[in-house]
């Protein structure tokens, strides 16, 4: 479109050249002159759009300077469409400014939302946003009734790791951890967030409980197998799906935590559900 109306503009500076014989001609076209000046806002953003309209302005001005004499008749269609070209011009500017600042604002909220929603240290959901999504999901799954599985996963002697190598090590641990459960997890369609502390929980919309299972295997033998941020640990996790519409934030969750701390009991690095 930008192509477009720069190709308009050079046609319309050279249609002026030509139409300065006749007032009736002239004035149709001041009238595309201002349609072009309007398409230049729409296409560029304020600032080129002023310069477009800048430069067609101009060259009004320049033809009207440089051209043979209007007569009377011609001279107030100029003047006219002068007057209408900067009136439109500015409201052109003006509301583009105006809605340029609104979209920023918008934007610069919605990324406020977005941050808001997710853990400042790890940047899975933090724990206000993942239950606003389990419950989200567990109302879902009770009106289509599709499978929903949740699983709570503990870092083992997550303490030992700070004692030992400081609190910095710790961020680094729980950091890396968030990203390895999330890249495991994110082509299934499921979410991570911060429970708090090391405990995390991953929800895992479609995946009935055998599903769940296998994943919480895979997480946790990916972390086993390899250190994470440079330390050799561990994790539990227990597993718990939707049973029926009377399950809610509190039951399912319930459940999956119970399990967990069977895995915990069962001497950890393990999965139950």
């Amino acid at each position: 479109m930008r192509a477009v109306v720069l190709v308009a503009a050079l046609a319309l500076i050279l249609l002026m050249r030509q139409s300065l014989a006749g007032a009736e001609h002239l004035g149709g076209v001041l009238v595309w002159w201002n349609v072009v000046i309007l398409l230049a806002f729409l296409a560029f953003n304020s600032l080129s759009g002023l310069t477009v309209a800048g430069i067609l302005l101009l060259a009004l001005v320049s033809l009207f300077l440089t051209g043979q004499r209007p007569s009377s008749a011609d001279m107030q269609v100029l003047l006219a469409g002068l007057f209408s070209a900067v009136n439109v011009t500015a409201l052109g500017f003006l509301t583009m400014r105006f809605i340029e600042q609104h979209l920023m604002l918008h934007e610069e909220t919605t990324d406020q939302l977005a941050a808001a929603r997710k853990d400042a240290l790890t940047g899975v959901l933090g724990r206000a946003a993942l239950e606003e999504e389990l419950r989200r999901t567990i109302q879902h799954a009770r009106k289509t009734a599709t499978p929903l599985s949740v699983i709570v996963t503990d870092i083992d002697h997550f303490k030992r790791v700070n004692d030992e190598f400081g609190h910095g090590a710790g961020d680094d641990v729980l950091r890396s951890f968030a990203k390895r459960l999330r890249r495991n997890v994110g082509g299934s369609g499921g979410v991570v967030g911060r429970w708090g502390g090391e405990e995390f929980v991953v929800v895992l919309p479609g995946l009935a409980r055998p599903d769940a299972l296998v994943m919480a295997e895979r997480l946790r033998q990916e972390v086993f197998h390899a250190p994470v941020a440079s330390h050799q640990i561990t994790a539990s996790f227990g597993v718990a799906s939707f049973r029926s519409a009377a399950d809610d934030l509190d039951t399912l969750f319930g459940r999956a935590d119970a399990r967990l701390y069977e895995a915990k009991n069962a001497g950890r690095n393990a999965v139950r559900g």
